[in-house]
C-alpha cells in the first residue's frame, strides 16, 4: 500500500460537488496496488463525476445501510485505476460528500 493514496484520492475528489440530491454521500474503497501519480489527479476527478452522473440515482433510495455499488465502466481508465470500489449512500454524514474509506469501510 503505497502511504501517500489516500490522501491524494482525498485531495482528488475534495471538491466534488453533488450530482444529485438523492444521493447523500459517496464511499470510494482505493486501490492500494496504485501508486498515486499528480497528473492524474484532474482526470480522476472528472472521470468519478462523470460516472455519477451517468447512475440512475433513484436505486440509491432503496438500498439500505449498505448502499448501492456502481459498477465502473472500463472506459474510466484513470478511476479504475485509483478505485476499487465505489458505494451511493442515501444517508447524508458530516464531511465531503466523496469520503475515502478503507477496505471493509472501517470507518
Amino acid at each position: 500500500m503505497h502511504p501517500d493514496l489516500e490522501d491524494f484520492l482525498e485531495q482528488a475528489f475534495a471538491d466534488i460537488e453533488p450530482t444529485d440530491p438523492a444521493i447523500g454521500r459517496v464511499v470510494v474503497e482505493p486501490d492500494y496496488d496504485a501508486e498515486p501519480e499528480g497528473k492524474d489527479a484532474g482526470h480522476l476527478a472528472s472521470e468519478l463525476l462523470q460516472c455519477l452522473r451517468e447512475v440512475d440515482a433513484s436505486v440509491v433510495a432503496g438500498s439500505g445501510h449498505e448502499g448501492y455499488s456502481v459498477e465502473t465502466p472500463g472506459a474510466y481508465r484513470v478511476l479504475r485505476k485509483y478505485v476499487r470500489r465505489i458505494t451511493l449512500h442515501a444517508d447524508k454524514l458530516e464531511g465531503e460528500w466523496v469520503e475515502v474509506a478503507p477496505p471493509g469501510n472501517w470507518i
